[in-house]
């Protein structure tokens, strides 16, 4: 009788955890908190008023542009709640088609990633829809995401980020994923499953993930710091690299710097992908900061941070504002353009170079110039010259024979004369160099960059860095090593660094 009553208890179960998941009939399918009154407060009262107060406590870092992700931890609400809220704080008058929280593993092993196909999240503060379109997308996209229903009935990471956005976001679904193996190899997987998924929809991607674990107070501070440098500069395969230099070097109790290393690469990978410039780090501190009941442990501790990624809209202004406000006018953009292309002409056909007559003060301005030749979008040629000697009309001419003849890379493949009807220039009219202190000062898509080491120097103009999506760090990498001729890593070394902004113009496509 035992065995019978067993067997229907069993069976019975079983029906309840299939209808949970799969929704079966009419009934929604609700995935129910996991960690509500142990993480946080299981009352709705109680909750909304801890959130809230964490919020009012957070600092508005005025984020100008668009926010395309957060970085926030998912540790109990009295440890790392108001460091969320840093986080969270940046989203007031922002919408949201759909936030898409990203999270490891801490009860099952995944070789792939799981995403959640319940209708709705549950938390005290009410439901959260999922966007079961979009969730479809992504299992269809590859077989290693799945819904593995073991891999969230427990897990924290994606539950505990929902109150926040409860009382920050007016409207929004949900996409709840978990990240089992962080190789690059199934970072890059989930970040092309997102992108061919999000389409044309305004999404908020989220990293939840924890830093240090369990490291002495002082080790924790700086590995996290070293950590948040390496996030702050966007380069998500660094932060791989950067991940596994840290536990080699033998930090006693140290077991990893990000639990969610796999998520927040995943994060910074599709963020960039969608356009992401630059991320703010908006606050840092670790349990050891934190009191519970008059008493703090610096012994072994966590860490907890947040940041912004965001998209900036400002570039082309900033990059005015830094060159001292220089413009041109389209006429005299024109001209400038119809200089450059008369002396490709001649140049190409062994004629001799016109002695330009300019009279416009605009154009006789003494300004660096880099002139550019693209083939259908193939670079053809590009040479430029920094110092400010020559008027800014005659420059362009001697920079286009320099463009079409002088660069060493198409020395064995110069442009013909057959090609100038499929040839675009474009004119880059340079402002001062400045010498910087930190590689914070560059910013990507607005400053171009000139390294200098003893004899050796290379420059990428700012267009390079959208051209690209390199992070901060490849960008001065590759312009150590392809531009320069120095090792990757001579911007460490003691190289000498500058930036400056240009004035971008172009012909059209053809000519």
């Amino acid at each position: 009788m035992k065995e019978i009553i067993a067997l229907f208890l069993t069976l019975g179960a079983l029906g309840l955890l299939i209808l949970s998941c799969k929704g079966e009939g009419s009934a929604a399918a609700i995935r129910s908190p996991a960690v509500a009154g142990s993480f946080y407060p299981d009352s709705p009262s109680e909750l909304k008023k801890m959130v809230e107060g964490f919020l009012a406590r957070a600092t508005d870092a005025e984020i100008e542009g668009q926010i395309v992700a957060l970085l926030s931890p998912h540790a109990g609400y009295v440890f790392s709640g108001q460091v969320a809220a840093y986080s969270y704080k940046q989203l007031k008058n922002r919408e949201f088609d759909d936030v898409i929280i990203i999270g490891p593993s801490h009860c099952l092993y995944l070789k792939g990633a799981s995403v959640g196909s319940w209708d709705y999240y549950q938390t005290p503060l009410g439901k959260v829809e999922v966007d079961m379109e979009l969730v479809e997308k992504l299992k269809a996209a590859n077989p290693e995401i799945k819904f593995t229903p073991a891999a969230h009935s427990r897990e924290h990471a994606v539950e505990v980020q929902l109150p926040f956005l409860q009382c920050v976001l007016s409207e929004f679904k949900l996409v709840p994923i978990i990240m089992g193996n962080p190789s690059p190899e199934n970072c890059q997987m989930l970040s092309d499953a997102l992108i061919n998924a999000i389409g044309n929809k305004k999404v908020l991607l989220v990293a939840s993930s924890d830093m240090s674990h369990y490291p002495r107070y002082v080790d924790a501070c700086r590995v996290d710091r070293q950590t948040l440098e390496v996030i702050e500069s966007l380069a998500p395969l660094k932060l791989l690299q950067s991940s596994r230099q840290i536990l080699g070097q033998g930090i006693p109790n140290l077991d990893c710097t990000l639990c969610g290393l796999g998520a927040v690469t995943t994060v910074l990978m599709t963020a960039k992908r969608l356009g992401a410039t630059g991320v703010k780090v908006l606050k840092y501190v670790n349990s050891g900061d934190v009191s519970v009941m008059g008493r703090t442990n610096r012994n072994r501790v966590v860490g907890y941070g947040s940041a912004a990624v965001y998209k900036s809209n400002k570039l082309e202004m900033e990059g005015q504002k830094r060159a001292g406000d220089f413009t041109l006018t389209e006429e005299q953009k024109a001209a400038l353009l119809q200089i450059a292309r008369r002396t490709l002409n001649c140049c190409l056909r062994k004629e001799k170079i016109p002695e330009f007559q300019v009279q416009d003060p605009g154009l006789r301005q003494k300004r660096g110039v880099f002139v550019t030749l693209t083939n259908q979008g193939k670079l053809r040629g590009c040479i430029g010259h920094f110092a400010p000697d020559t008027p800014l009309y005659r420059l362009v001419s001697q920079m286009t024979v320099a463009a079409a003849t002088q660069d060493y890379r198409f020395a064995y493949d110069l442009i013909t004369v057959d090609e100038l009807p499929e040839i675009r220039i474009e004119i880059s009219v340079l402002s001062p160099m400045r010498r910087i202190k930190s590689i914070g000062e560059i910013r990507m898509g607005v400053d171009g960059i000139y390294v200098r080491m003893g004899n050796r120097a290379g420059t990428f103009l700012p267009q390079v860095a959208t051209e690209t999506g390199w992070s901060k760090i490849e960008f001065l990498e590759r312009c150590c090593s392809d531009k320069a001729g120095l090792s990757p890593d001579a911007w460490i070394k003691g190289a000498e660094i500058y930036t400056y902004t240009a004035l971008v113009f172009h012909e059209s496509e053809k000519k």
